[in-house]
């Protein structure tokens, strides 16, 4: 019996400091209303994909710009089918491919972190909300074989869908420090590729065409990770 008090002491815990940022952000977002309206017509301009908006929006904000468009990468992972790569676009273009593309990856983990701890915390109903049950069976099922792998894998796959891997990984068992660093990891092919494409976007047909080779050369590299996962023994 002590053992299991202990172990659903932990449990809330757990639940408490995974919750406790959460709550905090939405707190300051209430009480302060310019950042409560900042943020919000930020979130207008990404659902519309109204991109130079966007772009003079961020660039309005001078040495905020980074808060602002970190908080809308959280916004969209909440918000699916926002699409993330409107604001990788916008990262490139306020701070260079290079800088953009490290700040858009370290704002999609975040992202992505706060999906897995939202998951830890209030458990199978809210993931039912975003994540279908076959999905869902089939993720939870691909991630007990292969753990950190199996994250890593998805992340590489430009075609394999962000936000569930993050919501049923934090159903799993994984350890939040590994679901971290294999996001991380993962995501640096497609987040300098994203990011160089959105120097290029007043060239439509050369955006195309480099969009369209990148796409096949991640798909390729996701593939060959992939390969090599389900090589590895159980």
């Amino acid at each position: 019996m002590d053992d299991a008090r202990r172990a659903r002491a932990h449990a809330r815990l757990v639940r408490l400091l995974s919750l406790a940022p959460l709550v905090a952000l939405a707190a300051l977002w209430a009480a302060w209303p310019w950042l409560r309206t900042t943020l919000n017509r930020g979130v207008e301009l990404l659902a519309h994909g109204e991109l130079d908006a966007l772009r003079a929006w961020a660039d309005e904000l001078g040495p905020w710009a980074a808060v602002f468009t970190t908080l809308l990468m959280i916004v969209q992972a909440l918000a699916a089918p926002i699409p993330a790569v409107l604001v990788t676009w916008t990262n490139s273009w306020l701070f260079g491919p290079f800088v953009g593309a490290w700040l858009s990856i370290g704002s999609a983990t975040l992202a992505a972190l706060v999906c897995f701890l939202l998951a830890r915390s209030l458990g199978a109903p809210l993931v039912a909300g975003f994540v279908s049950a076959d999905r869902r069976a089939k993720a939870e099922g691909f991630l007990e074989r292969h753990g950190a792998v199996a994250v890593l894998g998805a992340r590489l796959l430009p075609f394999v869908p962000f936000d569930p891997i993050s919501y049923v990984a934090g159903l799993s068992g994984m350890r939040t420090w590994t679901f971290v660093w294999a996001t991380f990891v993962g995501q640096l092919p497609a987040g300098f590729v994203y990011s160089y494409l959105g120097q290029e976007l007043a060239q439509p047909i050369r955006f195309a065409w480099l969009a369209a080779s990148s796409f096949a050369a991640l798909v390729l590299i996701g593939l060959a990770a992939r390969r090599a996962l389900r090589s590895r023994p159980p």
